[in-house]
């Protein structure tokens, strides 16, 4: 086994208005256009994935985290959704979702600026460990999973071993109208 740290990148266009809770944060409003993240994965059989980032830059000005709520699903390529295009909800059903094989949640109150402080800045940062949802909501919504996320390639091509990244607001976030690139990071155990 070996740690890894991977990361992939996209840049979602200018948007007018607010992304909606379960709307797509993706590369193009066409969904034929959209290029989401992916990881290669080709060297790989199985693993885990323990933690995951975002970084967050804005072309001009501060980044706003106000209502930044979003959501990682982490597919193998080959189960992954169709893309429906930028600010364009995105509702997965049940049997979609559970394909995913990883999912991770950051909050509005939990990204850091370039000092490292909670705080307006060019750019922001959030990493977040594996988790899962707790039945009861009370007193936490989530609680860590140090197991992490395992996964596995066994039976697949090497083309099929890649993930692709899914990215949904959770809340109702209007970033400034400018160009935006979002980095995800992945922490991962493989071998």
């Amino acid at each position: 086994m070996q740690v890894l740290r991977m990361r992939s990148s996209t840049v979602i266009p200018c948007v007018a208005g607010a992304y909606g809770a379960g709307d797509e944060i993706s590369s193009s409003q066409t969904a034929g256009s959209v290029v989401r993240p992916t990881f290669d994965m080709s060297g790989f059989t199985r693993g885990r994935i323990f933690a995951a980032a975002i970084d967050l830059t804005a072309a001009s000005s501060n980044v706003v985290t106000t209502a930044s709520d979003m959501e990682i699903l982490l597919f193998r390529t080959p189960d992954a959704p169709a893309a429906v295009g930028d600010n364009v909800t995105q509702p997965l059903a049940a049997s979609v979702r559970a394909k995913a094989i990883a999912a991770f949640r950051f909050d509005d109150t939990g990204w850091t600026g370039p000092l490292g402080t909670v705080a307006a800045g060019t750019s922001q940062f959030q990493a977040v460990m594996a988790h899962l949802v707790q039945p009861i909501a009370s007193p936490v919504l989530q609680f860590p999973w140090p197991n992490g996320f395992h996964f596995n390639f066994e039976g697949q091509t090497l083309a099929q071993r890649e993930f692709t990244v899914v990215l949904r607001a959770l809340a109702a976030w209007t970033p400034l109208a400018v160009n935006n690139t979002i980095g995800i990071t992945l922490d991962l155990e493989v071998e």
